[in-house]
């Protein structure tokens, strides 16, 4: 009898969860997916606040991958886009996966959110999950230790990214939920957005950053709370805002609905936040079989500037060896009571 070959292990989709009296989290050692976020509603309802699956294994299925919009996933090397898909480090050029047009979008198609990472649950407030990426993993230089943390405060998710690298290379670590505080309804139409802060990157079509910071126009001011519905009817968001880099942590964006009376607050110590509005969702059989279209969601994603490497005059990404990345992003829930949220509305 001829040997059989050796099979290599299948990996399984582990899901954990940590939870304490406000909220509950569910996070998925696959691609370090934020599979659910419960929090209370005015009326005291538990509302699962983050759009995604019921089924862990969904994450993988073929039609999904196909038509793929990276739901709850942790994002790296390089969260956002690179131009031309390479970079430059000591003289030498590397290239880079170009999975978006002529650029390479959230590390290729290889990144952080595709590969299944070490977990270790603490307890129920606690979970670390580790990823070793290689040297010449998507294309760039070094092999980078990877840690994210998870962790329950009373109301709040605080999220911390750490990485050492044995090599100069670039990294900007982030998150990709997408977020309807009204899950009952289709769009995030209804819910209200603010942000701190009236500047933004100026991008081509491609969404490749000019070098030019812009004030803001009035259809990207966000100074008090504005509906959603308006940024819809003018095509969406899909913007890079600024922040001072203090490398402290500081209040970025709070996102409303006067509807469940739920409030999302967004702190970050990164100088930048994406807020895309979702125009190309299209993602079938999500929770309870809903169907994910355009804007069924909103991606508030705390990260460092897109295409940094190549903008000498952006905070910088590069990470050297004996340096330590480190940043934090927090995601804090509220509720208005009922008779607030009927004033509001």
């Amino acid at each position: 009898m001829l040997p059989q070959p050796k099979q290599e292990p299948i990996m399984q989709i582990k899901e954990y969860i940590l939870k304490n009296e406000d909220i509950e989290v569910h996070i998925c050692n696959y691609g370090g997916i934020i599979k659910n976020i419960y929090t209370r509603d005015c009326n005291w309802k538990l509302v699962d606040i983050v759009l995604g699956f019921d089924d862990p294994e969904q994450y993988v299925s073929p039609d999904y991958l196909n038509n793929y919009p990276y739901l709850g996933t942790t994002i790296g090397r390089y969260a956002n886009r690179i131009h031309r898909g390479e970079i430059t480090l000591n003289g030498q050029i590397f290239s880079l996966e170009k999975n978006d047009r002529s650029n390479c979008l959230h590390g290729g198609s290889a990144g952080f959110d595709r590969q299944y990472w070490d977990g270790e649950q603490i307890d129920d407030h606690h979970l670390i999950l580790r990823y070793t990426s290689n040297d010449g993993e998507g294309g760039f230089p070094g092999k980078l230790e990877v840690t994210v943390q998870y962790i329950l405060v009373n109301n709040m998710l605080k999220i911390t990214y750490d990485a050492t690298t044995d090599r100069d290379t670039f990294v900007n670590i982030t998150h990709h939920p997408y977020f309807n505080l009204n899950p009952e309804q289709e769009t995030i139409a209804g819910l209200e957005l603010q942000l701190y802060s009236n500047r933004l990157l100026e991008t081509n079509p491609e969404l490749i950053p000019t070098g030019n910071i812009l004030t803001a126009d009035t259809d990207h001011t966000f100074h008090f709370p504005k509906r959603l519905s308006d940024i819809i009817e003018k095509d969406g968001l899909d913007d890079c805002y600024l922040f001072p880099d203090l490398g402290s942590i500081q209040l970025m964006a709070e996102l409303s609905s006067p509807y469940t009376g739920i409030l999302l607050t967004i702190l970050s110590d990164y100088p930048g936040l994406q807020v895309y509005t979702g125009k190309f969702l299209q993602v079938e059989n999500g929770k309870q079989g809903k169907h994910y279209g355009p804007f069924s969601g909103i991606a508030l994603e705390a990260q460092m500037f897109p295409d940094s490497p190549h903008h000498p005059s952006f905070p910088s990404t590069l990470l050297r060896p004996g340096e330590k990345y480190h940043h934090t992003t927090i995601y804090s829930l509220n509720c208005f009571s009922k008779e607030e949220t009927d004033d509001i509305w």
